[in-house]
């Protein structure tokens, strides 16, 4: 029996991940995108304290940053000048879509931190496997796939540190030569087990008829009323910015950054929409205490 967030319907929790990742690149305004990327760390320490979002933390600052450096530098759009770079101009418009393009970016990285931990292999299955068996079941090896082979690599590491054995010693010739040992068990390990799955799969019939559920999901009234609060929620914020609301004007001038009444009304969709697993978190612990 699993409680919060991961005891919905699993319909429940794709769609989450869908609003949520289209409303990342359809709102650029820097207030909309900031309470964002804030609400999906919130979410993400909401399903293990943050393990999993401390191991991406690097990676998003380096690529967040190159964005907004770079930017400036290679788009000259723009007609506020900051400043000249050896004869090129950078400009406060490709400034500010450096940022928004991060922001956007580092959200959608997030949410597909959280997707990981949330849909599982069971539940991915559940959701694609009457309609694409097949394209479903490498999706989900997709997914599955970088975290396997690092953690793989990790084993693979520990059990040759103890033999002697490591990467971080000796000169460059040295380690390169242990790397790509490495990297011969790791494919030689990754190829055996996948021939095992796929014999696996081809003697239990995987794709040849209509095929059962080995862990139903039964969907109950609430995973109905959420549905239809997460959609409603999705349309009025799809229909705010079809009229210019929680969007901001980068090209080819700068516009206002100044938040009207309805804006501020799609910003509280919106917090509302990817604050769902916050706020069944938030309640679980409730009522646990």
């Amino acid at each position: 029996m699993e409680s919060g967030f991961r005891g919905y319907h699993p319909y429940v929790q794709f769609l989450y991940y869908i609003y949520t990742g289209a409303l990342a690149f359809y709102f650029n305004h820097p207030l909309f995108l900031c309470t964002a990327f804030l609400l999906i760390v919130f979410v993400n320490i909401s399903h293990d304290r943050g393990l999993a979002l401390k191991q991406w933390i690097p990676a998003l600052f380096i690529m967040a940053t190159i964005i907004i450096v770079l930017n400036p530098f290679l788009v000259s759009r723009g007609t506020n000048i900051l400043f000249y770079f050896r004869g090129k101009q950078v400009t406060l418009e490709a400034t500010i879509y450096g940022v928004t393009m991060a922001l956007s970016i580092a959200l959608i990285l997030l949410i597909f931190v959280s997707f990981n931990l949330i849909l599982n292999g069971n539940r991915f299955l559940y959701i694609f496997s009457k309609f694409l068996p097949r394209t479903a079941f490498l999706i989900m090896l997709a997914i599955r796939f970088v975290p396997l082979l690092k953690r793989r690599l990790q084993e693979i590491t520990a059990v040759q540190r103890i033999r002697g054995i490591s990467m971080v010693e000796g000169s460059i010739i040295k380690r390169a030569k242990t790397g790509m040992v490495f990297t011969q068990i790791l494919l030689t390990w990754s190829l055996e087990e996948a021939i095992q799955t796929a014999d696996s799969m081809k003697s239990r019939g995987y794709g040849i008829g209509r095929k059962s559920t080995y862990i139903p999901f039964q969907i109950t009234k609430r995973d109905w009323g959420w549905l239809l609060t997460l959609s409603l929620l999705f349309i009025i914020c799809i229909s705010g910015g079809l009229l210019g609301y929680g969007k901001i004007l980068i090209y080819p001038k700068l516009g206002t950054l100044h938040i009207y009444s309805l804006d501020w009304f799609l910003y509280i969709c919106m917090i509302m929409l990817y604050s769902f697993p916050i706020l069944v978190e938030g309640r679980e612990q409730l009522r646990w205490r």
